[in-house]
């Protein structure tokens, strides 16, 4: 087995095709989060200085709730680095649900994988 059986153009295809679709779902549950279940993060986290700022600042237009929920990941994500800065309610952000939780981190892994395999093919040409 040598590095040419990598590169067949059949794996690289479903390769592709998988990564395609494994970001597609998660836009959807991107979409979903901010569509469905935004309110209910955001009572979670109620005092939470960030949490409150953005929701009201950020209207409820998608770009608003877009910009709501990345809030609340970036506070349920980078929980010390927001309490270094007095951003967020510690014990609020501990009880946070774990299944929320978990959704951020592997959207966040596939978001990141998507750009660094769309960064290694556009560095290659």
């Amino acid at each position: 087995m040598n590095i040419d059986d990598f590169l067949s153009p059949l794996i690289i295809l479903w390769s592709g095709l998988a990564l395609f679709f494994s970001l597609i779902v998660v836009l959807t549950v991107y979409v979903f989060l901010a569509y469905r279940r935004l309110e209910y993060m955001e009572r979670l986290l109620d005092k939470c200085s960030f949490i409150t700022f953005h929701s009201q600042f950020w209207d409820n237009s998608p770009r608003g709730r877009m910009m709501r929920l990345n809030a609340v990941a970036v506070a349920v994500l980078l929980p010390k680095r927001c309490l270094k800065r007095g951003l967020i309610d510690w014990q609020q952000v501990q009880e946070f649900p774990r299944v929320f939780k978990r959704l951020f981190q592997g959207m966040f892994f596939v978001s990141l994988f998507f750009f660094v395999c769309g960064a290694f093919i556009w560095l290659r040409k």
